[in-house]
């Protein structure tokens, strides 16, 4: 019990010193700094859920194979919806980049929009 706490103390202590020699280049100082680090820091996010959403559904898609292989074996022990839900939502994972994509293309070009500019001739 006592290592443990001293293990927990040192750990705490490396983590403190880590943190207090890092630069401090990172931190913002405006509004302006605050926006752009959180997009610097999210520019990857999408790829991520994407590498989550491929392995989850070919994980899905094996995990439907086998349940279906377990029913034709044992129908009476194993239901046949098991497999072909694991399967479906399988699927419908391995299809989430490709609909994530098609649903950005459509809402928005990915860049700034465009503002309306006003002018005193027009009135507006």
């Amino acid at each position: 019990m006592k290592v443990s706490k001293i293990t927990h103390k040192l750990a705490a202590a490396v983590t403190a010193g880590v943190l207090t020699t890092q630069a401090t280049q990172g931190f913002a100082v405006n509004f302006s700094n605050v926006t752009t680090n959180i997009q610097a820091g999210t520019s990857n996010f999408p790829n991520l859920i994407s590498s989550v959403a491929y392995i989850g559904g070919i994980g899905l898609g094996v995990a439907g194979i086998f349940k279906l292989k377990q029913h034709v074996d044992n129908p009476g022990q194993h239901a046949m919806k098991d497999g072909l839900v694991r399967l479906g939502a399988g699927g419908g994972l391995l299809s989430l980049p490709y609909i994530t994509s098609a649903m950005v293309g459509t809402v928005g070009t990915g860049g700034q929009a465009a503002m309306p500019t006003f002018s005193a001739a027009t009135g507006g």
